[in-house]
């Protein structure tokens, strides 16, 4: 069976839908729908950044190679796995979607995460000062 694939517009629209859902601040959600620049959240306030040069390079990469979307990242500085980053994505496969908005509405987001170790699966988000922030 041949799963149906959205469009680059359908998933740009998806991925505004989830961000207003996880209740990123209006100027993340804005820089991403109207210039295509994506923020960051960092540290355990959540504060909003945007991405470096090293950053842009990392999410393009998996984009790539997954044919995937990323519309947040979350910058981690933990004790024993270093700087962890988590790219939340969506996929194109648009069958996916609405049973993963709904975990998203739990607060359970579809994440890449890189740190020694990379892997992608769901992990728990909380959202603080407009950004959000992974809570293990």
């Amino acid at each position: 069976m041949e799963l149906e694939k959205a469009s680059k517009e359908e998933m740009l629209q998806e991925v505004i839908k989830r961000m207003q859902l996880l209740k990123l601040h209006n100027n993340a959600i804005n820089d991403l729908k109207n210039d295509k620049v994506l923020n960051k959240s960092e540290g355990r306030l959540g504060i909003l950044y945007w991405l470096d040069e090293k950053e842009k390079t990392m999410v393009k990469e998996y984009e790539n190679q997954s044919n995937s979307l990323v519309y947040h990242v979350i910058k981690t500085y933990t004790f024993d796995m270093g700087i962890v980053y988590d790219l939340l994505f969506i996929t194109e496969e648009k069958a996916y979607w609405e049973e993963e908005r709904k975990r998203l509405k739990q607060g359970y987001v579809l994440s890449h995460s890189i740190s020694q170790f990379n892997e992608s699966g769901d992990i728990f988000v909380e959202n603080r000062n407009g950004g959000l922030v992974r809570i293990y």
